[in-house]
């Protein structure tokens, strides 16, 4: 292949993903320690599949589906492979707006028999996935299995009941105006027992439309297995590792990937020294394969006892410059470097970062990316190098030893950032050499008050020759740290971690010399979930199993569905769902937060480290005050407007709701107008001007619903009819397609 170019880094789900599945992940011995993914563009000279050809495929694959989109609609995209996976890869796309909504897909086709490996579509019409829903999820279920049955070589997949993956997961609602979707993920199977770490996962909106569709799965043509007759009995595995088991502290980063907010929980986590026991000797998995030996944790030693001083304070343009030439210049004289520009953009930590876009040029083209440098201390935040995907060499490197490239590691990181690494520890987990890319992938995790921090890491890649290959300080910024003196003991949180335990049967493919074989492996499950852990100050889990699915249903008479589904949704906050009384009158505060969670991702970033442009709207809610978010939001959103005060405690009249409604809406102008509205309700002489226009559209619009022909503006709200009314307003929100709603 002639012309190359970096289109970025890619971390992989299963190694270096996002918040704190990353380092949990690194506690499976079938992943590599944050290994970047890197995505190489294939100049379309070098291919003779056309966009024809994918096309032709598409509709092969959906017969009749996109027949409203033409060839000219289509667009092709880049052609690539990644650093781990020679497989190249073809993009295709299209964007149409039909009877003004936007309509779009995205998909990718993968090698010579250009299976599909990822698409995503957005259809024009989603009212029906949205509540009440079209489709059940049992219903959502069977749409899925009969689309798994349209791709080929699925037949032995099979549907992962458990919650294999699980979700620490920031607890947020998402707004009620975007469709319900059902997520199934599936695994290839070998005499019935899945394939740890293969996967292909499908998306059903609740109006029948599959949307998503993603498959990491490997032939396994090649493939030979562990013979499933001569595995050891599961009880018997069981207590192995339930007399073996031991529990960390640890802190863990929970990170909202939608706000981008981060905090810090304080949890017992299981070790991450093993994934599993031999199925068939009783052997411990780890990183390196398998051992005879009960696997132990390091103990947390800083890579500094001291601060160490910045590499140089307050860099400017010009340095940074200098130092890109010098840092990145290639000595093997095949290539040119180009320093194409420098720019400055502020983190989510406040910092100042320059970010240098560069080029190698070749002769047939040339590879270009970016590295980070942090303005205040001139230290390389992110980097990695892309100069071995075209300086090839027919001379084989034996890889240096894994204590020699560990110390080299901690060397670069002393010369490139030596302000961070006293906050950083050895690393906890085994490391192994990934052949593929011939490098090393060290993990230095973060430490606070003597403990290792799950989600917050320095990545360090070491090549065989010792080089410094890839570096990423993943720091957050977070002011509050749990007490380590409200943790319950150890053997508590060890007692609910060995009762929660369960064994699942894998086939899991090795990092050895015969990369096609499958051991047979008991993997652990906690509490339903591989990556798992115990709150620290609650000794509850960390993630419940399907918790929104155990929440019992809340009972009325008119609202009863409404209120399940806010309940659901974490949009309604009950304590005791099955003696809740939802004919109780709900006051503003309660009202409000009702409306803003319906309407936004459930964090509101107005806090004393928030986005530092808070105003404080009413005197006598202050930045302490605990719904003082939820107020700031609000009159963000123009439900209400800033005023001297804002009586939280009262409660909300009917009059007041249809105000809220229509002005969630962007109708308050045309409400104003009372005048032009005509009220048939018996009571509408009693009902107040101002408010006329209100109550008028919101009735209307069926936003709320007349008791025997009269509205009763001053009567009070009950949280069954806020529930009514909530669930309206966000199919009318969704119907009105204006993105102003959607709200962070």
């Amino acid at each position: 292949m002639g012309k190359f170019k970096k289109l970025g880094i890619i971390l992989t789900s299963t190694a270096f993903s996002v918040g704190v599945l990353s380092p949990m992940a690194q506690a499976s011995a079938d992943v590599k320690e944050s290994q970047e993914r890197v995505a190489i563009q294939v100049a379309s000279t070098e291919t003779k599949v056309s966009k024809s050809v994918l096309i032709k495929q598409l509709n092969t694959l959906f017969p009749n589906k996109f027949k409203f989109v033409t060839e000219k609609d289509f667009s092709m995209g880049e052609v690539h492979y990644f650093n781990d996976d020679k497989t190249i890869r073809y993009g295709l796309s299209f964007h149409k707006t039909i009877d003004g909504k936007d309509v779009y897909g995205d998909f990718t086709f993968k090698g010579e028999d250009l299976e599909l490996e990822y698409f995503h579509y957005q259809p024009a019409n989603i009212a029906d996935a949205l509540y009440p829903v079209k489709y059940s999820e049992t219903e959502a279920k069977k749409i899925a299995q009969d689309f798994l049955k349209k791709l080929p070589n699925t037949a032995n997949y099979k549907l992962r009941e458990d919650n294999w993956y699980g979700d620490f997961g920031f607890s947020f609602s998402r707004p009620l105006s975007e469709p319900i979707t059902y997520s199934f993920t599936y695994s290839p199977t070998h005499d019935g027992v899945p394939l740890i770490n293969e996967n292909l996962n499908i998306t059903v909106l609740a109006n029948g439309e599959v949307t998503d569709m993603y498959r990491s799965t490997e032939s396994t043509s090649k493939a030979t297995f562990d013979n499933l007759d001569q595995k050891k009995n599961e009880s018997d595995i069981l207590t192995q590792v339930r007399e073996n088991l031991s529990v960390d502290l640890r802190y863990v980063i929970d990170t909202n990937y939608q706000t981008g907010e981060s905090i810090a929980k304080l949890a017992y986590m299981p070790p991450s020294s093993f994934a599993g026991v031999h199925a068939l000797n009783g052997q411990w998995k780890t990183m390196n394969g398998f051992t005879s030996e009960v696997p132990k944790e390091k103990e947390v030693e800083k890579l500094a006892s001291q601060p160490l001083e910045p590499r140089k304070k307050n860099v400017t343009v010009e340095e940074v410059e200098e130092l890109a030439k010098s840092f990145l210049k290639d000595d093997s004289g095949k290539s040119e470097l180009k320093i194409d520009s420098i720019n400055e953009r502020e983190n989510e930590n406040g910092e100042t970062i320059y970010s240098v876009n560069y080029m190698y040029h070749i002769k047939t083209g040339g590879y270009g990316t970016s590295f980070e440098v942090n303005k205040a201390t001139g230290e390389i935040t992110e980097y990695w190098d892309i100069r071995r995907d075209f300086i090839e060499t027919d001379v084989k490197v034996q890889p240096i030893a894994k204590d020699a490239a560990l110390a080299k590691a901690i060397g670069y990181l002393k010369e490139w950032a030596p302000s961070y690494i006293h906050n950083y520890s050895k690393p906890l987990e085994d490391v192994i050499y990934d052949k593929d890319s011939e490098r090393y992938y060290f993990s230095f995790p973060r430490v606070v008050n003597g403990i290792a921090v799950v989600g917050d890491a320095i990545s360090v890649g070491i090549s065989a020759d010792g080089r410094l290959s890839s570096l990423n300080i993943n720091n957050h910024k977070i002011d509050n740290w749990p007490s380590v003196n409200k943790a319950i003991p150890a053997d508590k949180a060890k007692a609910t971690f060995n009762e929660g335990l369960k064994l699942e049967l894998q086939y899991a493919k090795q990092d050895g010399e015969d990369k096609h074989h499958y051991d047979l492996v008991y993997s652990p499950v906690y509490n339903g979930s591989i990556f798992n852990g115990i709150d620290a100050t609650t000794g509850k889990w960390l993630h419940a199993a399907d918790d929104a699915k155990g929440k019992p249903a809340i009972s009325h008479s008119k609202a009863g569905e409404e209120l399940t589904y806010l309940l659901q949704q974490n949009v309604l906050e009950v304590k005791d769902p099955a003696n809740f009384n939802a004919d109780t009158a709900v006051n503003k505060g309660e009202a409000l937060k009702i409306l803003v969670k319906s309407l936004s991702y459930g964090h509101y970033d107005f806090s004393p480290y928030g986005r530092g442009d808070e105003k404080q709207s009413f005197n006598n809610i202050d930045k302490k005050h605990p719904l003082y978010g939820v107020v700031e939001q609000a009159v963000r959103m123009g439900i209400i407007q800033p005023g001297n005060q804002f009586a939280l405690d009262t409660e909300l009249t009917r009059q007041e709701l249809a105000e809220w409604l229509v002005r969630v809406l962007n109708l308050e102008n045309a409400a104003k107008h009372s005048d032009i509205f005509k009220l048939n309700y018996a009571d509408a002489s009693s009902i107040k001007p101002e408010y006329a226009g209100y109550i008028a559209l919101a009735s209307a619009m069926g936003l709320m619903d007349g008791q025997q022909n009269k509205f009763n503006a001053t009567g009070k709200v009950t949280y069954a009819d806020l529930a009514i009314s909530t669930v309206r307003l966000a199919k009318a929100v969704y119907e009105e397609n204006n993105g102003r709603h959607y709200y962070y």
